[in-house]
């Protein structure tokens, strides 16, 4: 079913490409704090090198930098987002520099202070503008050393081993707080994707929240999840850029799991079709082994395969649920937004920590399913020691009173109807005592011939003419036909209480993951009936996750529409 129009769990923003914005707020209030300590121990530095009262202008910078330390840890304790927060590890690099060049002295304090503004910018922006900053301040504090030799010979067995220093030591820090900026976005997106999800919603309305957050974070224009859990059908799910999911099926749902499943259950994929000079295909494929974190190409021949199905122009695929015992995939593919390793690895480590949840779902859904097969069965049991027996006497009954009437009797032929009411009935019960007594709860066509069953006998009883037109074929668990066969019966009551028509109409169809039925009676379009809401219909399909709504968007006509998915979720029948 589509969910499109559910609430959607609260999407991430983009992890790199929103100016770093997707650190938690822990995290941006801890580096203000951090910021606040280097603001005190560069005005402590530079005071202690020079003195007040020789270079008022070096106290009256360290004065400048507290107030802006401390005015940015006030913004972020807030909550609120300093401007233009790009620049913020400029500034910082900036005005360290300036403490440095005011008391005309290179310490070795001011070159690790330097480290921390490559920090902040590694952390909030990503490698390359902390590396950016690094080159920055080793230029500017090396021009400084030269400019103070008064452009002589420059020292460097002395003051410019500092600068040196700060070259080698601020790609390292880059390095190390890419790594950590990437732990930290894995842990933001999973966190914010476990606070929503719940294994007893089921497979699919876990599947659909966790492609709605991924496609939107990772810029994604389709994403693909196929889960194939134990003792289960392979499902997969279809996410576009808006958002909408839906339960594909068919030709195209069996294509699709073929080609995914001839991945390696071992290696996460990342596929590249780019063009030089706008004609020649170049191909770039990278991956690596899950369990020796080391690179591989043992996918390249299936993503390949799976990138032209697809007309993918950048797509990262990899294994999920490793437990289970058959393939599970998710994909993501975009036209926008080139993928990288890093994004392999990102999205592999959100979902290790979301594959107990999907695993449990499953397993819950599962149970659930089992369990309500064993209470059809009781129930079964029941209704044929309790329900068939006293039908039999019913029948026997009426067949002795239809031999006792002669032919001439003007009650004959309305008994012999009684009669053939109630074998038929008899014949539906038995039908609908061995189906629960098997436990069946796979998917048939048993809804069509319900209802065409339940419209006839309400035709002949009331006199009111009911069609029912079933478009294509309705693979409908034979559960949920016994859960929407109730609400048509209540339908049909209504129109016969309270209205005037004489004849009614029933279109069932099967799209989009649901099972459909619009329920048509006509009115005197010059007098309307005033707006009504089927309560009780309306509960009921609330409860198989599914809506009901009642429509007079045609003339003369009031349409009861009901709507409820057609895959098992938990709390469904």
């Amino acid at each position: 079913m589509d969910n499109s129009s559910a609430t959607s769990p609260a999407v991430l923003p983009p992890g790199v490409a929103n100016g770093g914005l997707h650190l938690n707020p822990e995290l941006r209030r801890i580096l203000a704090n951090i910021r606040v300590i280097v603001a005190i121990v560069a005005a402590t530095e530079a005071l202690s090198l020079s003195g007040v009262g020789h270079t008022p202008a070096a106290a009256l910078a360290a004065v400048g930098y507290a107030v802006y330390a401390g005015w940015l840890c006030w913004v972020e304790t807030r909550g609120n987002r300093p401007i233009l927060p790009r620049i913020t590890p400029w500034v910082d690099a900036g005005w360290i520099l300036l403490f440095a060049w005011l008391v005309e002295a290179q310490s070795s304090l001011f070159i690790l202070l330097l480290l921390f503004p490559v920090l902040f910018a590694s952390l909030s922006f990503g490698f390359v503008s902390g590396l950016l900053v690094s080159l920055f301040a080793t230029a500017v504090a090396a021009a400084q050393v030269i400019i103070h030799s008064g452009y002589g010979d420059i020292p460097w067995q002395g003051e410019m081993l500092q600068p040196l220093s700060l070259l080698v030591l601020g790609p390292l820090v880059a390095a190390l707080a890419r790594a950590g900026m990437q732990m930290n976005e894995q842990l933001t997106i999973a966190d914010r994707l476990l606070a929503q999800l719940d294994p007893r919603l089921g497979v699919q309305r876990v599947a659909q929240m966790t492609l709605r957050t991924l496609t939107h974070h990772f810029d994604a224009d389709r994403g693909l999840i196929l889960l194939w859990l134990p003792d289960s059908e392979p499902r997969l799910f279809d996410c576009d850029a808006s958002g909408n999911v839906n339960e594909l099926s068919g030709e195209l749902h069996a294509g699709l799991v073929e080609s995914l499943g001839r991945l390696p259950s071992h290696v996460a994929a990342v596929h590249h079709l780019g063009h030089l000079f706008g004609r020649l295909p170049l191909r770039h494929h990278s991956g690596f082994d899950l369990e020796t974190k080391g690179p591989s190409s043992a996918a390249r021949p299936a993503a390949e395969h799976l990138a032209e199905l697809l007309d993918a122009q950048s797509m990262v695929v990899m294994p999920i649920c490793r437990r289970a015992p058959h393939p599970c995939r998710l994909l993501l593919e975009s036209r926008r937004r080139r993928y990288r390793a890093r994004d392999a690895e990102l999205l592999y480590g959100v979902m290790e920590q979301l594959a107990p949840v999907i695993e449990n779902a499953g397993l819950l859904e599962r149970l659930t399913e089992v369990a309500m097969a064993t209470e059809r069965a009781r129930i079964g049991r029941d209704l044929h020691d309790t329900a068939i027996q006293p039908y039999l006497g019913l029948k026997y009954g009426i067949e002795a009173l239809a031999r006792k009437a002669a032919a001439d009797n003007p009650l004959h032929r309305d008994i012999h109807a009684l009669k053939d009411v109630a074998i038929s009935e008899l014949h539906n019960l038995r039908e609908l005592v061995t189906d629960m007594r098997a436990g069946a709860c796979g998917a048939d066509d048993a809804l069509a011939p319900a209802l065409r069953r339940q419209a006839k006998r309400f035709s002949e009883l009331f006199g009111i003419e009911v069609s029912v037109d079933c478009e294509g074929e309705l693979p409908v668990r034979r559960s949920l036909a016994a859960a929407i066969f109730p609400m048509v019966g209540e339908a049909l009551t209504n129109i016969r209480r309270h209205t005037d028509a004489s004849r009614a109409e029933i279109i069932v169809s099967a799209q989009a993951g649901a099972c459909s039925l619009r329920i048509t009676n006509a009115h005197d379009p010059h007098a309307p009936p005033p707006p009504f809401i089927p309560r009780s219909i309306v509960e009921r399909a609330e409860s198989l996750h599914g809506r009901a709504v009642v429509e007079r968007q045609r003339p003369g006509l009031t349409d009861l529409i009901i709507s409820i998915p057609t895959h098992p979720e938990h709390g469904q029948p």
